[in-house]
């Protein structure tokens, strides 16, 4: 079930043919199968039946898969981040994006993906499948402007590309990003309500980031952080937050009634576990959108998590780092339920093959 590359050797695990858990704690994990019609086997001390699920709430939803394939289920824009472009994935969102901002030299990854467009039809190569003929320039590039080559800001400056310089060195450029994606949003529902007249209408704008986890691993970490922040901050977002990275789709899972959450909700500890659904169909086109491998990663802390349709399932499962985490999963179905009482986890999904850096 969880990480098979990191056993544990713990006695109190049950004796099994799975994988063992990775887990350095005493806690015996309670294992169920997604077939089985028995309750999940418990040890002596057991005394309390899991928290229930929450019902009197909209249950988040997920499709993942619509990002991929063209499909999206909400409009979202894109960040592009100072990292190593996975292009084979930017291939795939770029053209349904309702907007494009690069975080400071993220203008040059997206020059150098530019350009390499460009030498394969120079050159009369085969594109990559779903790379398009036309150049999508970004709408704006926001940051301290500390690393962007003058080469690139001059390239796009010519082009009508807005250059936004914002020199307050206690924000990130990934936050100016996400500051300058909520005004952006907001303008256009005001103006359109000033067309359309007197209405409410909610602002949605999911946000899907392109940045890099194979690197340094501060900056990984950076970026896991700023997932977690921007779903905590109205003023950053209103929507949902992805990272797309070199073999990897992740997010944070959701409270229920909410695209974001108020600022204390990643960490509060509730007494009913909150659902999330996360839908993955099968592939129509002969190819995977994604690989069976998934994760579910206790970021914030100890949480307690149940689980359908994965290969190996758990029951009211109480997971954290320096204990047990599942990690190494496989799906098993095209509809995957995650219930978790406690901080948010961060789920985790290995991309296609046809999406995955090389």
């Amino acid at each position: 079930m969880q990480d098979r590359d990191n056993h544990s050797s713990s006695s109190s695990e049950p004796s099994s043919s799975k994988p063992e858990l990775s887990t350095t704690s005493s806690i015996p994990a309670k294992v169920v199968s997604s077939s089985a019609a028995a309750p999940p086997a418990t040890d002596s001390n057991t005394t309390t039946a899991p928290p229930p699920v929450s019902t009197n709430t909209t249950v988040p939803e997920w499709h993942p898969t619509g990002l991929l394939s063209g499909h999206p289920t909400r409009p979202y824009a894109i960040i592009i981040l100072n990292q190593p472009i996975n292009y084979k994935a930017l291939d795939a969102v770029i053209d349904h994006a309702d907007l494009l901002v690069c975080a400071d030299a993220g203008a040059d990854r997206l020059y150098k993906y530019h350009q390499q467009q460009q030498d394969q039809q120079q050159q009369h190569l085969p594109l990559r499948p779903q790379t398009r003929p036309h150049i999508r320039l970004p709408d704006a590039i926001v940051g301290d402007l500390d690393s962007l080559s003058p080469q690139v800001e001059h390239h796009y400056r010519a082009q009508g590309v807005q250059v936004i310089k914002d020199p307050n060195q206690y924000s990130t450029d990934f936050t100016k990003c996400l500051k300058w994606i909520r005004r952006t949003v907001e303008h256009s529902q005001q103006s359109s309500l000033t067309l359309a007249g007197p209405q409410e209408c909610e602002v949605v704008m999911d946000v899907v980031v392109l940045g890099g986890l194979g690197g340094r691993v501060d900056q990984a970490f950076s970026q896991i952080h700023h997932l977690y922040m921007a779903s905590n901050d109205s003023d950053l977002l209103v929507g949902r937050i992805y990272l797309l990275s070199e073999s990897s789709l992740s997010f944070v899972l959701a409270e229920p009634d909410s695209d974001s959450t108020t600022p204390s909700s990643s960490t509060t500890t509730t007494t009913t576990s909150i659902l999330n659904i996360i839908h993955v169909p099968e592939s129509k086109q002969g190819f995977s959108y994604f690989e069976e491998n998934v994760g579910i990663i206790p970021v914030l802390g100890r949480c307690h998590i149940t689980t359908t349709g994965l290969e190996w399932d758990v029951e009211d499962w109480p997971t954290e780092f320096g204990g047990q985490m599942s990690t190494s999963n496989h799906i098993r179905s095209n509809r995957i339920e995650i219930a978790f009482q406690g901080p948010r986890p961060l789920f985790t999904m290995e991309l296609g093959r046809r999406f995955r850096h090389c």
